[in-house]
């Protein structure tokens, strides 16, 4: 996939148009339709992205994302897409739809097709939308495709709904409508070692910034080391018992695993959340409770592959 980071003429293009955070089901099918038409008319596929959520500009509201710009550019890839064009939101954001339209989608990627989701805005004030891109097919010489609600469990599928639901650790149900467990990333720092001391050594990662915030506790998560997956539990939060300090800190005990990964980059994936943190009287209590949600992943794990 080839990245630009300004306009770039790009003719004949099979667009896909959206912020695409969390790159969710819904999405999904807006992307794979503008990379089969791309393919069906031996041309090529691209999307356009914003580098900041439009609301952080024209709100004082600050969204957390999914995904982070890297990770969304790492799964468009993987999906097939040929181009992605990176642009900065607040240059456009008062550009009006017709001349958003003409001047920059048009002039620039000639589009044989554009295709959005069913509640897709644009231009100043949100003029653009669904029916604007489809009145304009004949002027501009594209067929605009527009994708319905993606529906599960009687849930339209939305960005807001996913971060609702991973604010309030519901795992579960977030990653159902994303179509891939929720996951954070970064490299392993080094740690206070107070879990190695109390036999459960543990990774520490630094949570992105710009990152969706999860609510403190413990859960059973995935952990992709580089080169394989293990099972782990994962603690976000402030270790009440042993270090009783206001600095939130994400560490995971990798289960089964006794390599030395310092300085190495781990991808963290949430599977549900095990229980909420709590003080306890004493380290034994603590390390018992430990081995509990060891336990806990353990058996969670034989369920997962029993219902695949």
């Amino acid at each position: 996939m080839q990245i630009f980071n300004e306009l770039t003429y790009i003719n004949n293009s099979s667009l896909a148009l959206g912020f695409f955070d969390g790159i969710h089901l819904g999405h999904r099918v807006v992307l794979k339709n503008a990379i089969h038409i791309a393919k069906k008319n031996n041309t090529q596929s691209c999307v356009i992205l914003f580098k900041e959520h439009p609301l952080n500009e024209l709100t004082d509201t600050k969204i957390e994302q999914i995904l982070t710009l890297d990770e969304k550019l790492d799964i468009l890839e993987k999906l097939g897409i040929d181009n992605a064009v990176i642009l900065n939101f607040r240059e456009f954001s008062h550009i009006k739809a017709e001349t958003y339209l003409k001047d920059i989608l048009v002039k620039y990627f000639s589009p044989i097709a554009i295709t959005t989701g069913f509640n897709h805005n644009f231009g100043y004030k949100k003029e653009g939308s669904s029916s604007f891109l489809k009145a304009n097919e004949s002027k501009y010489n594209y067929k605009y495709f527009e994708v319905p609600p993606f529906v599960i469990n009687d849930n339209v599928v939305s960005c807001s709904l996913i971060r609702s639901r991973i604010q309030l650790g519901d795992f579960v149900f977030a990653n159902k409508l994303l179509g891939y467990n929720f996951f954070i990333q970064g490299k392993v720092i080094e740690g206070g070692h107070i879990a190695s001391k109390l036999g459960f050594p543990s990774a520490n990662i630094i949570y992105n910034e710009d990152k969706i915030k999860i609510p403190t506790g413990v859960y059973y998560v995935k952990v992709n080391t580089g080169s394989k997956e293990y099972n782990g539990i994962l603690n976000y939060g402030y270790g009440p018992t042993v270090n009783n300090n206001s600095i939130l800190k994400t560490e995971v005990h990798i289960i089964d695993f006794n390599e030395n990964i310092y300085e190495h980059k781990i991808k963290i994936s949430f599977i549900t959340k095990i229980r909420n943190q709590i003080k306890f009287d004493n380290i034994e209590k603590l390390k018992y409770q430990i081995q509990r949600d060891i336990a806990f992943a353990q058996i969670y794990k034989h369920f997962l592959n029993n219902n695949l």
